[in-house]
């Protein structure tokens, strides 16, 4: 039986390159060769090569001691275009901080990762505190999305990379649907007020346009006069988390804001990045607990269900890929379950004693009387005098 050969494609870090890593035919001067290359294509296509010539036991394998780094560094290239890269870096940072840059993939257990997934549970948050003043636990979430794209990595080195031989169990925390959070009257003043008084001039239009459009905070940051259609008050999203494009009515309030703003009127409307300083300071000088930027998206949607706006609507104002997401709001419809409720009413009455002489036992039963009688044009006591 021929012994196994194999060819090993791995990407040396000390210098840069791909190499190709090979055991020779026994007797072959010499017993073991590398190749240096430029891409990871090259190295692959060299290897497929050399595969036939080394017999059909010589099986191209990916890199079995892949470290995290290395793992990270392939997966980022291969979602260049995620939306969410910068978030998923910095994630990245805090998990090889974690297990270590240098840790070979395939050392990353079942057991390893629900160690630092108990660990992160005991740990508190950095901004949240609790009502003793005391760091908040994570939230579910915060807990999830790290582990989930751990997740990802480790997948697509089972996957794609062949680099495991199978995929470790990640356990996520059950996350609850989240609350709804809206606004009174008198708290969306005070909130536009203390806005108004911010030594950012952009933070109240920034604010009002969230409040009456329902767009996410992404989406108005990024937003550009070219997308904002004054002839049919519309504003046109293009990049939005669900990838597609969508349109969003004006308000008379976000159209007024966005035709008397000064300046050129061409490129992003908000020029940096979001004020957060300014807005959490707007929000304690309002006097308004647990109110996040978010939140003024599920404003928008509670009151537009509120005052009576369809959930079908809502949906593509929303951007929501499926009705089930905006079924969230259904609750604060105005007529929502109650003309049910009130359409499948049965109201029980007491016969009326129209002087017939009767039992004890008849008197001390009561018969219930259907109030479909009553709607057909007669209460339930004229219906009785007509059978006498």
């Amino acid at each position: 039986m021929k012994p196994k050969r194999l060819i090993v494609v791995r990407f040396r870090k000390d210098r840069q390159k791909w190499e190709v890593d090979r055991w020779n035919p026994p007797g072959s001067d010499p017993v073991r060769s590398r190749t240096l290359f430029d891409t990871e294509e090259a190295a692959l296509t060299y290897a497929a090569e050399l595969a036939p010539r080394l017999g059909a036991a010589a099986v191209p394998v990916r890199d079995q001691n892949m470290k995290l780094e290395q793992a990270f560094a392939r997966f980022f290239e291969a979602k260049a275009r995620k939306r969410s890269l910068a978030e998923d870096r910095r994630m990245a940072e805090h998990l090889m901080e974690h297990f270590g840059r240098v840790t070979a993939v395939r050392a990353l257990t079942s057991s390893r990762i629900a160690a630092y997934r108990e660990e992160r549970l005991r740990t508190g948050s950095l901004r949240r505190k609790d009502e003793h003043g005391h760091p908040a636990p994570l939230s579910a979430a915060s807990v999830n999305r790290p582990l989930a794209l751990l997740r990802s990595v480790l997948r697509m080195a089972h996957r794609e990379w062949e680099v495991l031989p199978r995929m470790p169990v990640i356990m996520l925390e059950h996350e609850s649907q989240g609350r709804v959070r809206w606004l009174e009257l008198d708290e969306e003043a005070r909130l536009l007020e203390a806005c108004a008084k911010s030594q950012n001039r952009d933070l109240r239009d920034i604010v009002t346009m969230a409040l009456e459009t329902g767009m996410r905070q992404a989406e108005i940051m990024g937003l550009t006069w070219e997308r904002v259609d004054f002839s049919r008050g519309v504003l046109r999203l293009e990049l939005t988390k669900s990838g597609r494009r969508r349109e969003v009515p004006m308000r008379e309030a976000v159209y007024r804001l966005l035709a008397e703003r000064p300046g050129p009127r061409q490129g992003r409307i908000w020029s940096g990045a979001f004020p957060r300083a300014a807005w959490e300071r707007a929000v304690a000088g309002a006097e308004i607990e647990e109110l996040t930027f978010h939140d003024t998206r599920h404003h928008f949607a509670s009151w537009f269900v509120m005052r009576g706006g369809q959930l079908q609507a809502l949906q593509e104002i929303l951007g929501h890929r499926t009705l089930a997401m905006t079924q969230r709001y259904a609750h604060l419809a105005p007529d929502h379950l109650r003309s049910e409720m009130l359409a499948t009413e049965r109201r029980a009455v007491l016969e009326p004693n129209l002087g017939t002489k009767r039992s004890t036992s008849d008197e001390s039963a009561a018969q219930v009387i259907d109030l479909l009688n009553e709607r057909r044009g007669s209460s339930v006591a004229e219906q009785l005098i007509r059978n006498q």
